[in-house]
Formats: C-alpha cells, sequence, structure tokens
C-alpha cells in the first residue's frame, strides 16, 4: 500500500507476480471433482487465474465473475460450467481490494449473493485464515441464518484462528453443521478428497 499508492499501479505489481504461473495439482483435482459432480463454484480472494487456467485445460467451461463484471453471478447455472468468483477482483482490468481501506467492506451484491447462495449449500474453505474481516463478516451474516448448507473450514495445521473458531460458534448455535479440519494444505486437501470421492463413486 505504501510502495504502490496508485491502484494501477498496485495491478500491474500483481501482474507480474501472476503471469506464466502453472495451476499446481489441486487446481486440477478440483477440476476433477467438478466434472464429477461435486464442485460447482469457486469463491476465491486471489487475484490470479490459476483455477481458470485449469479449467480451460480439462475442457470445462469457466465463468469468470470479477469486481468489473458482477452481473454475471445473476445467471442460471448450466451444470456444465465452473463459476470463479473473484471477490478482490482481478489484476488483468477492473478494480481491486487490496489495501486496509479496500478490504473493510465487502461488495454488496457478493455479500447478499453468497449469503443466498451457502444457504443450502456446503462450504469447504482452503487457503483463507479468515484475516479479510469483510469477507468474515458476511460469513458470519451467513451462518447466523438457519441452513442445510454446512461449513468445512481446512485451515493449515491444528490451530484454530479466534475469528474461524468464533464464526464456528455463531453457525452452530444456529443450527448449522460446522467444523474445522486440520490440513497440510491445499493441494493435498484436494489430493485426499479427490481419492475419497473416487472410491466412494467407485463402490456404487
Amino acid at each position: 500500500e505504501e510502495c504502490y499508492p496508485i491502484e494501477d499501479d498496485r495491478r500491474k505489481f500483481f501482474q507480474r507476480i501472476c503471469e506464466k504461473k502453472q495451476p499446481s495439482i489441486g487446481y486440477k483435482l478440483l477440476c476433477l471433482l467438478h466434472e464429477m459432480g461435486l464442485i460447482q463454484s469457486v469463491w476465491t480472494t486471489n487475484f490470479d487465474d490459476l483455477g481458470l487456467n485449469a479449467a480451460i485445460t480439462a475442457n470445462l467451461l469457466p465463468i469468470d465473475i470479477t469486481l468489473d463484471t458482477i452481473e454475471r453471478i445473476f445467471r442460471v447455472q448450466n451444470s456444465k460450467e465452473l463459476l470463479f468468483i473473484k471477490l478482490h477482483g482481478d489484476y488483468k482490468y477492473g478494480p481491486l481490494k487490496n489495501t486496509t481501506g479496500e478490504l473493510a467492506t465487502q461488495d454488496a451484491t457478493f455479500r447478499q449473493q453468497m449469503i443466498t447462495y451457502l444457504k443450502d449449500k456446503h462450504l469447504i474453505v482452503s487457503g483463507f485464515g479468515g484475516r479479510d474481516e469483510s469477507i468474515m463478516e458476511a460469513l458470519t451474516a451467513t451462518y447466523q441464518q438457519q441452513g442445510a448448507g454446512r461449513l468445512y473450514w481446512c485451515g493449515y495445521g491444528r490451530n484454530i484462528p479466534s475469528s474461524v473458531a468464533k464464526l464456528i460458534e455463531v453457525a452452530r448455535a444456529n443450527g448449522r453443521t460446522a467444523y474445522y479440519i486440520p490440513t497440510d494444505g491445499f493441494d493435498k486437501l484436494f489430493v485426499s478428497l479427490t481419492s475419497a470421492c473416487s472410491k466412494a463413486q467407485q463402490s456404487f
């Protein structure tokens, strides 16, 4: 924030970091889980296109939804589509949310759609430590309401951040199913998930 007070300079900084990077195994397996009918959308705080590129390589139909194309979130979703909702924007164009002031609030449309979407859909959190107060506020509002959607917070290691522990308490207090699951990171989590889901499908 101090080095790049101008937004466009920050965008170019992230562009230099993100360009020519290749998706890891976790992103590729995420796409496989979508093909198996288990993942419908990805809500991410990342600026990069790693998930999007993995989906294109897998011949899927990714729908890129950023702060610059918020209206796409209202589309009627086809089962073949994999939505990528970029809560903090995209480094290629449009606004970004990165500085302290920018992260203070979540986009109102994204916030409301998240609350509605997660009422009856399960959420797996990975790679997010809960430090973005605007997203934690939106998730708190989500799980303050009764619904069938479960929360699986897959954190790195066994130490539960206080903000995450509080969210799980809120969810359980309102009749929602919520767990903290210690993991060794995003890639290993999706290796384990894919292995377990593949065995489950083969058993039928």
